[in-house]
């Protein structure tokens, strides 16, 4: 969706031409549903629905009004979904009762919502190209501010972190096709010319070779190889600081030879969410030319079963040196998470680590499915990314990590085991699982995004699907690092 400048007198009157035929004039105003009724009585409209915590009417003078009451991103949604439902493919923003930051809120969660992931095959493709007849406008092409808002920082950083979020979402997405290579591929693609970014990538037994012997278990057992994938962008260059963002990138996810069971496993090829997140805002920083030195380490690996998977009651020497025991190969991300930890702290002693993943079904049933669980080693640093997690509708909450979490963690037989007994509060353990391969004094912060990172519902700022969540938080976080 491309977003225009809109100078005010240029849609004085052109309704009722031809070329705005398709445009749905939008009314964004402050108030509860007794006063946004009697507005829409007074404009005459007979056709009104509620959508979530806005109002939508359907008419031919004016489209479509949105009264904010509550989320100003979920009343942005309302928009997408209304536009859809009346065929309009662009949106023109006409009377305007909100703040900058409010209607920017509205805005960026209208282009957040109106993104659909769909795969057709060629005669279905040819069908949509040819048939003159077809809803064109199931989404939103084009969406026109007037120029106070476009031109305001604001409203150009939500936009921006709002596209970085549909990269993100396009990525997860990915079915069958998104296996290591493919990412591989990818990041070549978009970096490879690129001379404020250097690639390192390691596959296969490359990363035996460099002793990321628990990463590359977890990936031994695919026809597809596992890949480490670094990208790294110096944007200030007289810095010293260098922060790191670290995301689990398993493609597919079948348990391994703890295989997972019926219900359980169809959606999991979003296991790689963390990845597909961090390599986004990674992108969205180069695409911004952030004044921000970032280096990104992508854990691309699927566990998959075979004769060469790797084993419970294995005992294997981590990137680190410490000696990890697998007594559950349904508890891999957090292995290769070790080694891409220890593997990047080692490498460029980064100022800070950021790491996100879909790791605990215990997170999600925690927190549910709209906050992300937030682990760390510094007060500051979790108390920067929550601030940003409230701004930006994608929440995080503080969970802890105890000498009892970590204790859990201790292995007879290994100086850990990658799945502690008791099975209770599992998110906070894996958690202390991967505090060992951090050092200390580095601010570091594991982000559990298992619960928020699909949607079942088209709702919110969310259609069907991966959701992106917690890329706008990294993207942002690093906007605020610049120097």
């Amino acid at each position: 969706m491309k977003v225009k400048q809109l100078c005010i007198n240029s849609y004085k009157s052109p309704v009722q031409s031809q070329s705005w035929a398709s445009s749905l004039f939008l009314n964004l105003y402050r108030c509860n549903s007794q006063q946004i009724s009697r507005h829409l009585h007074r404009l005459k409209v007979n056709k009104v629905v509620k959508g979530g915590q806005s109002f939508i009417f359907g008419d031919e003078k004016v489209g479509l009004a949105v009264g904010v009451k509550g989320s100003c991103y979920n009343a942005g949604g309302d928009v997408a979904r209304g536009a859809r439902k009346y065929g309009f493919g662009r949106v023109v923003l006409s009377q305007n009762e909100l703040s900058i930051k409010e209607t920017s809120q509205v805005i960026s969660g209208l282009i957040q919502a109106n993104y659909k992931y769909k795969l057709l095959g060629d005669a279905a493709k040819e069908k949509l190209q040819n048939d003159e007849n077809n809803d064109k406008y199931s989404y939103i092409q084009e969406l026109h501010v007037q120029d106070n808002i476009f031109e305001d920082p604001y409203f150009q950083q939500l936009i921006r972190l709002a596209q970085t979020k549909l990269y993100a979402r396009e990525l997860a997405n990915t079915r069958q096709e998104g296996t290591p290579q493919f990412f591989v591929n990818e990041v070549k693609t978009l970096f490879k010319d690129n001379p404020n970014v250097e690639i390192k990538i390691l596959e296969g037994k490359q990363l035996q070779e460099c002793q990321l012997n628990l990463f590359y278990a977890v990936g031994q057992g695919s026809i597809h190889p596992p890949a480490l994938i670094n990208l790294t962008y110096r944007g200030n260059k007289d810095s010293q600081q260098l922060h790191a963002l670290v995301g689990k990138g398993i493609t597919f996810d079948t348990g391994g030879l703890h295989l997972k069971s019926y219900g359980h496993m169809e959606k999991m090829y979003l296991d790689k969410s963390g990845a597909c997140n961090v390599l986004a805002a990674f992108k969205g920083a180069v695409d911004m030319t952030l004044k921000v030195n970032v280096t990104v380490t992508l854990g691309m690996a699927e566990n998959a079963i075979s004769n060469t998977s790797y084993k419970p009651s294995s005992i294997l020497k981590s990137h680190k040196g410490l000696t990890v025991e697998i007594n559950n190969t349904d508890a891999e991300g957090r292995l290769v998470l070790a080694d891409c930890l220890s593997w990047t702290q080692a490498t460029y002693n980064p100022t800070s680590i950021l790491e996100i993943s879909t790791l605990t079904g215990a997170c999600k049933a925690a927190l549910g499915e709209n906050t992300g669980g937030l682990f760390s080693n510094n007060d500051q640093l979790s108390q920067e990314l929550q601030e940003i997690g409230k701004e930006l509708q994608e929440p995080f909450w503080r969970m802890p990590v105890t000498d009892e979490h970590r204790d859990m963690m201790k292995s007879q037989f290994a100086d850990l085991c990658n799945s502690g007994q008791p099975k209770v509060c599992g998110a906070s353990k894996a958690a202390a699982f991967l505090f060992n391969f951090v050092d200390e004094k580095t601010p570091f912060a594991h982000l559990d995004i298992a619960g928020p990172k699909f949607s079942k519902a088209d709702k919110g700022i969310h259609p069907p699907g991966a959701t992106g969540f917690g890329t706008q938080v990294l993207l942002k976080y690093l906007l605020n690092k610049q120097e």
